[in-house]
């Protein structure tokens, strides 16, 4: 493992801007283009085991701007540390939850949809191409689909790089994980300049509440519509990775 404490601080500055306090802000797709988050460039590997031990994650400011854009009460804790090393772009969820719902056994990636869960949608400049999501559950496991707007779903599609390992925790759960560059770049989501198109998501199941009314849904960008709704241009932000050395 090498250069773990390279990480620039200008880069840490516009991380930590981006991940100010939820009351402090109110974070649209249009200012992030403005000032994109910029996913810092580390020099080194990190195992996937769910645990923030590492010293790596330990340098990386975390995105903490998570807000219930749809509710007026304060959400629990949610906290996103992304780098990259130039070949994989690495991520680590660490949620608070008292309520985890976690099914022990799933038959199919739609049953993900039915939990607690963490979620990336992942968006090309062009908006008639298609765009990708994935959604992560408390064990790890994984619904991704490619879709198009307005909502055309592909579930049968996978992606062929993502690695990921969830695992609950004493206040609730962590997901650790990593796509390889090569891949987003060949799914157009990533430039060659290094930007791309990020939504980054909880959906938080209330295991005790009527099952019209079960979620309650986390977003870092406000989507800026009238119900909750990560499948539009705007629940997008922009993302920047930093150039290596």
């Amino acid at each position: 493992m090498k250069k773990i404490f390279g990480v620039l601080l200008a880069a840490a500055v516009l991380f930590l801007a981006a991940s100010a306090p939820v009351s402090a802000q109110v974070l649209t797709s249009e200012a992030t283009a403005l000032n994109p988050l910029v996913i810092p460039y580390v020099d080194c590997r990190a195992d996937l085991d769910g645990q923030m031990l590492e010293e790596v994650w330990k340098q990386i400011p975390p995105l903490t701007a998570f807000r219930y854009y749809w509710d007026d009460e304060e959400p629990p804790k949610t906290e996103l540390r992304l780098f990259h090393n130039g070949v994989d772009l690495y991520f680590l969820y660490t949620v608070e939850d008292h309520d985890v719902v976690s099914r022990r056994i799933i038959n199919e990636e739609m049953d993900i949809a039915d939990e607690d869960r963490i979620e990336f949608g992942m968006s090309p400049e062009d908006s008639t191409a298609p765009y990708y999501f994935f959604e992560i559950d408390t064990r790890g496991r994984v619904l991704d689909y490619e879709t198009r707007y307005y909502r055309h779903f592909d579930p049968t599609w996978d992606s062929n790089s993502l690695e990921v390992f969830g695992r609950t925790t004493e206040t609730g759960y962590e997901v650790e994980g990593k796509f390889s560059l090569e891949e987003l770049r060949a799914l157009g989501v990533l430039t060659s300049e290094g930007k791309m198109r990020l939504g980054c998501f909880r959906g938080e199941y209330a295991s005790d509440a009527p099952t019209d009314v079960n979620y309650k849904w986390i977003s870092w960008i406000h989507p800026q519509t009238a119900v909750p709704d990560f499948h539009v241009r705007s629940a997008f932000g922009t993302a920047r990775l930093e150039e290596s050395p």
